[in-house]
């Protein structure tokens, strides 16, 4: 059987036409379909397969072996060898992925000629995708330089153009990195005059088609560094998407977006002053907890402290017990809301505290621990978290 025809290759604006159908077998849970020519760009390269249908029959997937396009559908179409068919690729996908491609090959372009920095990798994700290169680390102001430096060739609509060899002679060509050893023919994707590489993918004709590329983030990975970016009409949803979500930011602040930077600052600074008094008044409030309920125990001081509170937070538990501990006693206290339960004792009497805890923990499906004289333990819900305040409260009187 002759190989299939690469239509997207030689009509890359084409989304919509006939083919003759070769072949229809079964492959795995469904049924592959071989056509003589082929609108569907299959999975390679680092790029995902085109999508869309073939008649009525939805892809699920395309893929290439030994030459032939294997068109993938989940049950078995009514067409067969010799019809013709209609097929109609998923527009948005393509232009989707032709989009974040050429604009991955535009930024590992940039870092190879500008910086001397080479591309490692390539992955075309779903809502972002990424670039791993041979780079330490990469600031703000590069990653300025770098999304500056891909809209000059945006605004100067840079033509990519793509060509195959043979016919062509690849030594003509000054490629960024070296040629692929397998494959009779090698298809080089030029963004004119500056980048050579070889590439099997989809790509723009022109970098005015990307629209935007924006850097999304940059980390360290593996010793190198790992890029987050969106291309094309990605970087444009994203940077509404983030407007809107700015302007909503700042509605809620009273100002607007321009000042809600410093409007944050303002508030973080007012909230710090504010989580100090109030840590101050939880400590507070816990040593006058102890002292009254200390007074009631009077009569028999060796006996526990035990709290249940229904309306505060574990914060409040462990302050309790850490003020208990510092007056002598062994100190129990559950906050309900947060299903927490800790424990504190005088330092003379944390002998094997923790492991007699560990294991009533066990019992009561908690988790946590602790260490010295003092154990947090937290639950699934607040049942479980009285029984086992109950079961310390037993072990400790």
């Amino acid at each position: 059987m002759p190989e299939t025809r690469k239509q997207f290759y030689l009509e890359p604006g084409r989304f919509e036409g006939e083919a003759r159908v070769m072949e229809v077998r079964e492959a795995g849970n469904g049924f592959a379909v071989i056509l003589d020519g082929s609108l569907f760009y299959p999975e390679g390269g680092g790029q995902p397969c085109d999508l869309g249908s073939i008649d009525d029959a939805a892809l699920s997937f395309v893929t290439e072996k030994d030459g032939l396009i294997l068109h993938m559908l989940e049950s078995k179409p009514d067409f067969g060898p010799g019809d013709r068919v209609l097929m109609r690729v998923d527009r948005a996908r393509r232009i989707d992925h032709s989009q974040q491609h050429s604009g991955q090959h535009l930024l590992s372009a940039i870092l190879e000629r500008r910086y001397g920095i080479h591309t490692l990798s390539f992955h075309l994700g779903l809502s972002y995708s990424t670039i791993d290169v041979t780079c330490p680390a990469m600031d703000q102001e590069m990653i300025k330089a770098l999304e500056d430096e891909a809209e000059v060739f945006i605004a100067a609509s840079h033509p990519y153009i793509p060509h195959v060899c043979p016919p062509e002679d690849p030594n003509s060509f000054p490629f960024r990195k070296s040629l692929p050893k397998s494959g009779e023919q090698i298809r080089i994707i030029e963004i004119k005059g500056y980048d050579w590489v070889a590439c099997c993918g989809t790509h723009v004709s022109s970098a005015a088609d990307l629209r935007l590329v924006g850097i999304l983030q940059a980390e360290k990975y593996k010793g190198n560094t790992r890029l987050y970016f969106v291309a094309g009409f990605r970087a444009a949803s994203l940077l509404r998407q983030r407007k809107d979500f700015l302007g909503a930011v700042a509605s809620t602040l009273g100002t607007s977006p321009e000042e809600a930077s410093s409007k944050v600052e303002a508030l973080k600074a007012r909230n710090a002053v504010v989580e100090s008094e109030r840590a101050t008044l939880v400590r507070e409030n816990a040593g006058l907890e102890v002292a009254l309920r200390a007074l009631e125990n009077a009569e028999d001081p060796s006996k526990p402290l035990y709290f249940t509170f229904k309306d505060k937070s574990a914060e409040a538990a462990f302050e309790t017990v850490k003020a208990g501990a510092n007056r002598g006693y062994s100190t129990i206290a559950l906050s309900a809301p947060d299903k927490t339960v800790c424990v504190m004792v005088p330092q003379e009497k944390s002998a094997n505290l923790i492991t007699s805890l560990k294991t009533l923990l066990v019992e009561h499906g908690g988790r946590g621990g602790g260490g010295g004289n003092n154990f947090r333990a937290v639950f699934e819900n607040r049942e479980s978290a009285g029984l086992f305040a109950d079961s310390v409260l037993s072990l400790l009187g």
